[in-house]
């Protein structure tokens, strides 16, 4: 989301992206399960970050091409993946049984399944895995593409103005492509590591919006590399301990959803308050005058 926001997209297809690169690592990593580790586990990285990429590019693309708003297009573009993921595991091809009874796919070869690195033996309620590895490397590729790079700084010029950009020498269009392909590899990333750290396999509706809390973490973390880190940390406190505290202590996990809705509406806020109080600035000496 941050990538996207930083060119000036506001991209809302991170939900399907996510889910596209789930589908994709969980597909490639059921039909090569055979494949040893080091083959296997590129393989299924590769699948779900391109599969990501690929799925928002076409956003981009008809952005760049035909001036289509991306916020329609890729809020259309997750109901579409939604119903075809359905259609996939309750009676299409990717279809198979399971203990639990839920519709999901054939589960994915042992090599390309991610250790676990604190079992819940150890601490209880934890499935810490090693994805996390992959989460912060990353937020590392992310600094580096858009603050060490050409293509970064071009990236960040046409968020800041596509006009001035285009002036430079810089096409709007071609990068608005590749901000959304860049976006949608991180999506699609994000959804290939639940897959081989979490469930091992690709269940129908087994994501819980993560795609949607990405937005607020890219606006609390202000589209930056440790921002987004700490707001990431932030909203998954507050995932976790939403359930403890309703198993635990009885109260609502909805209250958790309360105390998200008023950080994003302190955010707001404070732009709202930024531009009224650019409006609201000094007169100039002529109007004084």
């Amino acid at each position: 989301m941050a990538v996207a926001f930083r060119t000036g997209l506001f991209n809302i297809g991170a939900e399907s992206q996510l889910l596209v690169g789930a589908v994709a690592a969980g597909a490639v990593g059921a039909r090569f399960g055979f494949l040893p580790g080091p083959i296997l586990f590129p393989i299924v990285l590769v699948a779900g970050i391109g599969a990501g990429a690929a799925w928002a590019a076409i956003a981009g693309y008809l952005k760049a091409a035909r001036g289509v708003n991306e916020v329609i297009t890729t809020i259309m573009q997750n109901y579409i993946v939604v119903f075809v993921i359905h259609w996939l595991l309750q009676n299409g091809p990717m279809t198979a049984p399971n203990a639990l009874g839920t519709p999901a796919s054939a589960p994915i070869g042992d090599g390309a399944v991610l250790p676990i690195i604190i079992p819940n033996e150890l601490v209880p309620l934890t499935r810490l895995h090693a994805g996390i590895f992959l989460a912060i490397l990353a937020v590392v590729v992310f600094w580096f593409v858009l603050w060490r790079t050409p293509l970064g700084y071009e990236l960040r010029a046409v968020g800041l103005g596509a006009r001035a950009a285009a002036q430079a020498g810089i096409d709007p269009r071609v990068h608005t492509v590749i901000a959304m392909a860049i976006a949608g590899g991180f999506a699609g990333l994000a959804g290939m590591i639940q897959v081989t750290g979490v469930f091992h396999r690709v269940f129908d509706g087994f994501s819980a919006g993560y795609g949607f809390d990405a937005i607020a973490v890219a606006l609390l973390g202000k589209n930056s590399p440790i921002g987004v880190v700490l707001a990431a940390l932030l909203f998954g406190a507050f995932a976790r301990g939403g359930s403890i505290m309703q198993a635990n202590a009885g109260v609502s996990a909805q209250l958790v959803s309360v105390i998200e809705a008023i950080v994003l509406f302190v955010i707001a806020a404070e732009l709202i308050v930024r531009i009224l109080a650019r409006r609201r600035g000094p007169k100039p000496l002529e109007a004084i005058a």
